[in-house]
């Protein structure tokens, strides 16, 4: 059983459609890269599967259960908005760090919040917050910032800020990890620190979707490549057969344009 399914997913924007009937699926561990011009529905797509966007038709399909129905005409509450959110870490183009916050405590921020509602939170707080910040230590050492957990992210690299943000993202353990462009920020020197915590992701079998501009990155670590063009998915297939030899005239446009 796919793990997501994205169903005739669909969103304007005023007048403007965005997405026009996108639909693909995925398995647990695989990687799917999307790819495409700027304004060709890749962020708003991400934002719809995370409900930072409420897409205007379709489904959004998690483990079998629709997380999104477009039909539905009943409101989803912010609480049922959050909890569905929860199940995807989002990594944006900015770093959104919480400025006054350490590289640590950007991390256990979320999870500590979320560990109040625990029924056992009341008699086990020092244990909880303890087994977090462990947590937050361990992701935070396998990105390489062992030195930097109580550095500021003003005392940090653009690099090291976004490494900080994956860290964030994974520890609230999602299932999915979504990266809308996460080196697009980044000066090119640092731009591989970034990339090489997501292909040690990768490596773990971690199921991500990654909007990206660096080609070599996406064929490299990639299971599959979507290409969106003008808001639908124009093609998809393996990453040999899209950079070898693409089929839509579209793509073969959008390929002679990009740095590979």
């Amino acid at each position: 059983m796919a793990i997501l399914e994205i169903k005739n997913i669909m969103k304007s924007f005023d007048k403007t459609e965005v997405l026009k009937d996108v639909s693909f699926s995925m398995e647990k561990g695989e990687v799917v890269s999307i790819i495409g011009s700027s304004g060709s529905g890749k962020t708003t797509l991400l934002r719809c599967i995370n409900f930072l966007e409420k897409a205007d038709k379709g489904q959004v399909v998690l483990n079998g259960e629709v997380i999104f129905d477009g039909a539905e005409k009943k409101k989803m509450t912010s609480e049922e908005i959050r909890r569905k959110q929860l199940n995807f870490g989002f990594v944006f183009q900015s770093f959104n760090l919480f400025p006054q916050y350490s590289a640590i405590e950007n991390v256990v921020l979320a999870p500590k919040l979320l560990a109040k509602e625990r029924p056992d939170f009341k008699h086990n707080k020092e244990e909880i917050y303890a087994e977090i910040e462990a947590n937050a230590k361990r992701l935070l050492s396998s990105a390489g910032l062992e030195t930097k957990y109580d550095n500021y992210p003003c005392e940090l690299s653009g690099g090291q800020q976004q490494r900080v943000a994956i860290c964030r993202a994974l520890a609230l353990s999602p299932e999915i990890m979504l990266f809308d462009e996460p080196t697009s920020a980044l000066d090119p020197e640092i731009t591989n620190e970034v990339l090489k915590v997501i292909k040690s992701l990768a490596d773990e079998k971690m199921t991500m979707i990654i909007v990206t501009h660096e080609m070599a990155f996406a064929r490299s670590v990639s299971d599959r490549i979507i290409f969106m063009d003008d808001g639908v998915i124009a093609e998809e297939g393996v990453p040999e057969e899209i950079f070898t030899a693409p089929k839509s005239r579209r793509l073969k446009e959008f390929l002679s344009n990009v740095r590979m």
